[in-house]
């Protein structure tokens, strides 16, 4: 395909730029989560939910900057690969800042988190069995820096943003006309 200005365009283009931006973006929002929001577990989730929204944006921004690139037309294969290229390089930068900086960085993170977080409910006056409940996500986080973990992670997190890019790329898609169809749109 050639565009207005006669460049050809590369269908992998916007989606390594915009992954590569997305995955600079995820470790910044990383870096933050973990430095500033690690004595409040309620704060901690709060800014890794705005972070994956925050994401999820830069994947929609990905789909506009291909659409655009094809004139304003692109069906949903076009669109949504190049959201699907810009989620695996982000996904993957997510995986490898995780697991350099819990296991090389700040190892103890996790232990300090959970130490934070059971002194936070403690002053927050809950209950033992409710301590225990809202403990138990920190079981099993030591698995999920492991390298079985961290692939496990990283397909969850590919398939959980493809179902977002799918809808993505369902809303931006959009057809050329063909000829008999724009003479019937006219008449109407």
């Amino acid at each position: 395909m050639i565009n207005s200005f006669m460049t050809p365009i590369s269908k992998y283009t916007i989606g390594l730029r915009f992954g590569l931006l997305a995955g600079l973006l995820y470790i910044i929002l990383l870096f933050i989560r973990y430095k500033f929001f690690n004595t409040n577990p309620i704060g901690f989730g709060l800014f890794a939910l705005v972070s994956y929204f925050i994401i999820l944006l830069m994947y929609l921004f990905t789909g506009i900057a291909r659409k655009k690139e094809l004139g304003g037309y692109g069906d949903l294969k076009e669109i949504f690969q190049s959201i699907f290229i810009a989620i695996l390089i982000a996904e993957l930068v997510y995986i490898v800042f995780n697991f350099i900086y819990l296991k090389f960085v700040d190892p103890a993170f996790w232990l300090n988190l959970k130490a934070a977080s059971l002194s936070f409910y403690q002053k927050k006056g809950m209950t033992d069995e409710q301590i225990d409940q809202a403990m138990k996500g920190f079981k099993d986080v030591d698995k999920t820096t492991k390298p079985d973990g961290l692939i496990k992670g990283f397909g969850y997190s590919v398939i959980i943003d493809s179902v977002f890019g799918i809808i993505f790329a369902l809303i931006l898609r959009r057809k050329k006309l063909v000829p008999d169809e724009i003479v019937q749109e006219t008449q109407l």
